[in-house]
């Protein structure tokens, strides 16, 4: 059995006439005739009821035909990303991210690809840095953003960004406009937070800068997302600390207020699989890379 006679299969089943597959495929009637009951016997039923007048699909032939149309657009998805790997500026790329990414470094790494690879595709997944890591080893993504962490893995790891922390606050808060803020003053605030499983760099980061004013964080409350973090603060359930890409959201009902700080700064790093990269994901390291430009938030 090979793909040539399934072809053939298909193109009989769809004219249910002999005749006029053979016009349809550009060959005689006869050998059509004859690689259909080949194909007949290799698998061992009957799929097609022939008489003079015409020719039926049976029970069985109806059942190989949906596989069969399955099975042949299949073989044309594989020919068609068979060639787009061969053209390295055309496909698809697979981009995991950090949710802090959206608000900020990600626009810009969407805008250089889109420059520089115009005909690629991206396809984004808003993904866990530890998950990312797990699926661009595996070659299930071809490229990740994730949150820097001191940890080896078999990623290539490339610093892409860098930002500074920033309190969130009720904007009803007795501190939303203190002139002179520091972040010891909320010392004795409770605290929400990110689920350490959900950002274990975020949530060390905001540990790290709470010793460095001089006190550990009363943690109260714990969410999933930034979102809920903001809305918790919004509901007056305590303050929180969050990156300052965040303020970007323009979640209502909070007020973002710098700090001095040395430590605790979130870094964003490209990860990526030399095991597995293809050309396309090689090519944007190299070239999307070196024009990413790293510092802070303003």
């Amino acid at each position: 059995m090979d793909m040539r006679q399934l072809r053939y299969f298909v193109t009989v089943a769809e004219e249910l006439s002999f005749r006029r597959a053979a016009e349809r495929l550009h060959i005689s009637q006869p050998p059509l005739s004859l690689h259909i009951k080949t194909l007949e016997d290799e698998i061992g039923v009957q799929l097609l009821h022939r008489t003079r007048r015409e020719v039926k699909l049976t029970e069985s032939g109806q059942a190989f035909l949906r596989e069969t149309r399955v099975l042949l657009d299949q073989m044309q998805l594989a020919v068609n990303a068979a060639v787009r790997a061969e053209q390295s500026d055309v496909g698809v790329l697979r981009v995991g991210l950090a949710t802090s990414a959206l608000f900020h470094v990600m626009s810009q790494v969407k805008r250089l690809i889109e420059t520089r690879f115009p005909q690629v595709t991206l396809s984004m997944v808003d993904m866990a840095s530890a998950d990312q890591v797990k699926e661009v080893s595996l070659g299930l993504l071809d490229l990740g953003i994730v949150h820097a962490r001191s940890v080896r893995s078999e990623v290539q790891r490339q610093l892409i960004y860098q930002e500074p922390l920033v309190a969130v606050l009720p904007s009803q808060h007795a501190l939303a406009h203190t002139p002179g803020f520091k972040l010891a003053m909320l010392a004795d605030e409770p605290m929400v937070a990110l689920r350490r499983d959900c950002g274990p760099a975020i949530y060390d980061s905001i540990v790290a800068c709470c010793h460095e004013a001089g006190f550990s964080p009363d943690i109260k409350h714990i969410a999933r997302s930034p979102l809920t973090i903001f809305q918790m603060v919004k509901l007056g359930l305590g303050v929180s600390i969050a990156p300052a890409s965040y303020a970007n959201t323009g979640f209502s009902g909070v007020i973002f207020r710098e700090f001095p700080q040395t430590a605790g700064q979130v870094r964003l790093e490209m990860i990526w699989s030399d095991k597995h990269a293809s050309d396309l994901t090689r090519r944007v390291v190299s070239d999307v890379v070196p024009r990413l430009a790293i510092g802070t938030t303003p």
